[in-house]
């Protein structure tokens, strides 16, 4: 499920302020046992500095504590303390007669810690017993339970100040600082929205946060692409205005000079000159048609390149007999992932290339071979050729090579290297081995039949 950012911050906050309260739950127990044991540790001293004054006088125990050091004892600004000693036998040597709980008869060793009620008031205590020359007896102190509840109720009111201000924390980053922080993106989104279609002015980073810059970079970069194909779209669509418009134009020039009865030169004439028409908007609809698709992704689908050949073979045979050109075809099994109406036209313009521009009674060789990973398509004539510094400039839309004698409209090698790239392919120029003509080069990769 898509969440929005806001609620992704907000969740991503709540959850570390969770681990806090349950760390303050924590240190708050960890703290209240410290107290504890704390003053727990006073009570121990407290029994064991009594347990110390214990003397043996006639025979008898006795508990040596001058009436300074009793109340020395018992004095505390908080708390009442209480104590009492008592022997093994359960006479009374000194203290709390009342003081609970009782001693067991039996003796036991360390010292014992316990909770009651004594005079209406909570108390705690701690039990310890000694022997002194050969008689044992219990040493029993206890107080009032205010020092810690004091102690409890300060670590309770600094943890929950801290809870307060961790909470007050966290509300100020939800409320304020989260949407603060993200009006940049709102601001980037109703800047977006307000514009026209055709803005594709680039995005001024300095207003955006550094995270979100990268985002804002790409989108540059995309609107970049964007008006450079729109560019190029309205330079194409110019130029082909430009092209169409001389044929369309020389047609119309020469239907009007048709009289009644129109010759057969006249008429093939016309008829020439429709083909190129013709041929002229067959590749200006090829190249819009690589232009949509882009990058081809068709799947592993064959398209049989020897197929493709075979079809066209019987016209090109006929162009080529027309003008006496010796045209040779070598073909093995070619499969390659493509559309299949799109290579049909690359095909098509590298023969038709190597036919315009070879001479009469010249040679074109067809040449299509395979391999492991790749297809290699070849086509070479012994025509004039391109020089190596213009075969860049060759591939460009409508170029022409300056003093061609050559119609055509340059959109051959053109449409060749849309479609050799979309189909993830490589198209290079070279000097033809035959007389010094033109050598294309194709390399596709193939479709490995098992």
């Amino acid at each position: 499920m898509n969440r929005s950012l806001r609620r992704r911050l907000t969740l991503g906050v709540l959850g570390p302020a969770l681990l806090v309260l349950a760390g303050i739950l924590v240190a708050y127990r960890i703290a209240e046992r410290v107290v504890g044991d704390a003053y727990d540790a006073s009570l121990l001293n407290l029994a064991e500095g009594t347990a110390n004054h214990v003397r043996l006088i006639d025979g008898q125990l006795a508990l040596a504590f001058p009436d300074e050091a009793e109340q020395l004892l018992r004095t505390d600004r908080v708390d009442r303390i209480f104590f009492r000693v008592r022997s093994d036998a359960g006479q009374w040597i000194a203290g709390d007669r009342g003081l609970p709980p009782p001693e067991p008869p039996d003796g036991e060793g360390g010292a014992s810690f316990y909770e009651v009620i004594y005079r209406d008031v909570a108390v705690r205590g701690v039990r310890i017993h000694r022997i002194h020359e050969g008689q044992g007896f219990f040493v029993t102190v206890a107080e009032t339970r205010h020092k810690r509840a004091q102690a409890l109720e300060w670590l309770l009111f600094g943890f929950g100040a801290v809870l307060i201000f961790a909470s007050l924390a966290v509300f100020w980053i939800v409320r304020f600082v989260i949407p603060t922080s993200l009006r940049p993106l709102r601001q980037l989104e109703q800047t977006l929205a307000a514009r026209g279609a055709d803005d594709l002015s680039a995005i001024d980073p300095a207003g955006v946060p550094r995270e979100v810059r990268g985002v804002v970079g790409a989108l540059n970069a995309m609107f970049a692409r964007r008006d450079a194909a729109g560019a190029a779209q309205r330079d194409f669509l110019q130029n082909a205005a430009h092209e169409l418009r001389t044929p369309l134009a020389a047609l119309q020039v020469q239907i009007e000079r048709l009289g009644p009865s129109p010759s057969a030169d006249e008429v093939a004439r016309l008829s020439e000159r429709v083909q190129r028409t013709t041929r002229l908007a067959n590749q200006l609809l090829s190249l819009a048609r690589v232009d949509a698709m882009g990058q081809w992704a068709g799947g592993d689908t064959p398209v049989a390149l020897d197929a493709l050949i075979d079809e066209q073979v019987e016209e090109w045979l006929r162009r080529a007999d027309a003008r006496g050109i010796d045209l040779g075809i070598e073909r093995d099994p070619a499969c390659v992932p493509g559309e299949p109406t799109l290579l049909r036209e690359l095909l098509s313009n590298l023969v038709d290339n190597a036919l315009k521009y070879a001479p009469a009674g010249g040679r074109v060789s067809v040449r299509c071979r395979t391999d492991a990973e790749r297809v290699r398509i070849e086509v070479e004539d012994n025509g004039p050729g391109i020089p190596p510094e213009w075969r860049e400039k060759a591939f460009e839309r409508f170029a022409r090579m300056p003093g061609s004698a050559v119609p055509g409209s340059g959109l051959g090698l053109a449409i060749v290297r849309e479609i050799v790239r979309a189909h993830g392919g490589q198209v290079m120029l070279d000097t033809s081995s035959a007389g010094g003509g033109l050598l294309v080069r194709v390399s596709l990769p193939a479709v490995v039949i098992a």
